[in-house]
C-alpha cells in the first residue's frame, strides 16, 4: 500500500552510492513497491559504467550540470533539463562531462533497487567481482569496470 509523503529540500535518507552523494526520497515502503526516487550528486568526470537493469525501468533527469548518456551504442549530450527514460534490459551509462559537479534525479520502476545500491556502498571498482555478484543477485548486470 502507498502512503503520502512530503519532503522538504534535502530531506530523505542521505547515503553514498559508490562515492556519489545521494538522497533516497521514496522507496518501496512508501510507494508499495511501485517506485524508487533519488537525487544524485556526481563529481566532474565521473559517472556510472555501462550496465543493464533487467527488472527495472529507469529515468534520469539532469537538474544541474552537463552529462553524456550512452544508450546501447549511441551517445547523447545531456545539458540541464534533459530527461532520459531507459526501459529494462537496455545497456546504458552516464558521465558528468561538465567542469563542476552535476545533479541528477532518477527513478526506478518497480522499486527495490536501493537494496542493490546499499550493497555497493563502500565498494570501489577494485571490488568488481563482488559488484558482479550483487548485480546478478538483484537483477542488474555491470558490463564494464568503473565508478558504480
Amino acid at each position: 500500500m502507498s502512503e503520502t509523503r512530503l519532503l522538504k529540500p534535502n530531506e530523505g535518507q542521505k547515503t553514498k552510492i559508490t562515492g556519489f552523494d545521494a538522497i533516497y526520497r521514496t522507496d518501496k515502503n512508501v510507494t508499495g513497491d511501485l517506485l524508487d526516487y533519488f537525487e544524485l550528486v556526481v563529481p566532474a568526470g565521473q559517472g556510472a559504467p555501462l550496465h543493464i537493469h533487467h527488472k527495472n525501468d529507469e529515468s534520469l533527469h539532469v537538474v544541474e550540470g552537463e552529462f553524456t548518456f550512452q544508450v546501447d551504442e549511441t551517445e547523447y549530450k545531456a545539458p540541464a533539463g534533459t530527461f532520459l527514460y531507459i526501459p529494462r534490459g537496455v545497456p546504458h551509462k552516464f558521465t558528468n562531462t561538465g567542469a563542476s559537479e552535476g545533479r541528477l534525479i532518477g527513478t526506478f520502476t518497480p522499486s527495490g533497487t536501493f537494496e542493490f545500491f546499499n550493497k555497493l556502498t563502500g565498494l570501489s571498482q577494485d571490488d568488481f567481482e563482488e559488484i558482479q555478484a550483487y548485480s546478478k543477485k538483484y537483477g542488474h548486470e555491470v558490463l564494464e569496470v568503473g565508478t558504480y
